[in-house]
């Protein structure tokens, strides 16, 4: 339909009906008509609980796994020193049947410390109360053993034996304390050793150092009765040491053993 405008020009008058034209092959549509399908209300999405409950789960695990780890850790030391005392303590028994009058006193393990010292593998318990542990001491260095409590290197000095007797523990240890506190200790601070036979000894802290992971000074021997104890430090890449002597003559000093104090700060 076409007419014609104020200037005279004719005008179609289709480009003002409101329905438009996509393409002269389609059927027309209309901008402002709504569908039936828009109409309808929108379902609303369902939250799949499960797999929520499942998520928050699967975090609460993630989180509580390393406190499950120190947990057993920290139980199996208990059992070892447990039976070791156990084994002590019976030790101890079968000698009074025997011999009634001793000339040493008798020992005053714990049953806790005599269970501990009854198991096989432990040749020792080691106690800091300065930093409050203490730990059954097993022969070796290898994970089984620094996973259950502290090491004895093999190629030094036995328990209250002549020499350098090593020790070694974890620092920062998911399966217990162990040595992770070692450098808050101060020089005079007491460690305390029992053997195999309940017999306690006590050491003095003299020097705490810094040496390098594959420093063997540490193990260094002159003969006389010497306890060293170390563990990881700055991430492994460092180890933090500490030398101690017998407590009986660690007041008149031991030249040998240098005494100078540093501090020095751990990681795990």
């Amino acid at each position: 339909m076409w007419r014609r405008d104020r200037k005279n020009k004719q005008v179609d008058l289709s480009d003002l009906n409101p329905v438009r034209y996509k393409k002269e092959d389609r059927k027309p549509y209309n901008k402002i008509s709504v569908s039936a399908r828009d109409r309808q209300p929108r379902k609303k999405k369902r939250i799949n609980w499960s797999f929520v409950i499942a998520l928050i789960i699967a975090g609460i695990a993630f989180v509580m796994y390393p406190e499950f780890l120190r947990y057993t850790g920290e139980k199996e030391a208990e059992k070892l020193m447990q039976g070791f005392e156990d084994e002590l303590e019976d030790e101890n028994e079968e000698e009074m049947d025997v011999e009634e009058e001793k000339t040493e006193e008798p020992s005053s393990l714990s049953q806790e410390d005599a269970d501990a010292l009854s198991k096989a593998e432990v040749i020792g318990i080691i106690k800091i109360e300065a930093i409050d542990i203490k730990y059954p001491v097993m022969e070796g260095t290898d994970e089984d053993v620094l996973c259950k409590g502290i090491g004895h290197l093999p190629e030094t000095a036995g328990i209250g034996e002549k020499g350098n007797c090593v020790l070694c523990g974890h620092n920062g240890s998911r399966r217990g304390t162990f040595f992770t506190p070692l450098n808050t200790v101060q020089i005079g601070d007491k460690v305390e050793i029992i053997d195999k036979k309940g017999k306690s000894h006590i050491y003095k802290i003299v020097n705490t150092k810094v040496v390098e992971p594959r420093d063997n000074s540490i193990k260094n021997t002159d003969g006389t009765e010497k306890l060293t104890l170390f563990t990881c430090a700055y991430s492994g890449t460092k180890r933090f040491v500490c030398v101690c002597v017998p407590e009986a003559y660690s007041s008149e000093g031991n030249k040998n053993i240098e005494n100078e104090v540093k501090d020095y700060e751990l990681y795990d």
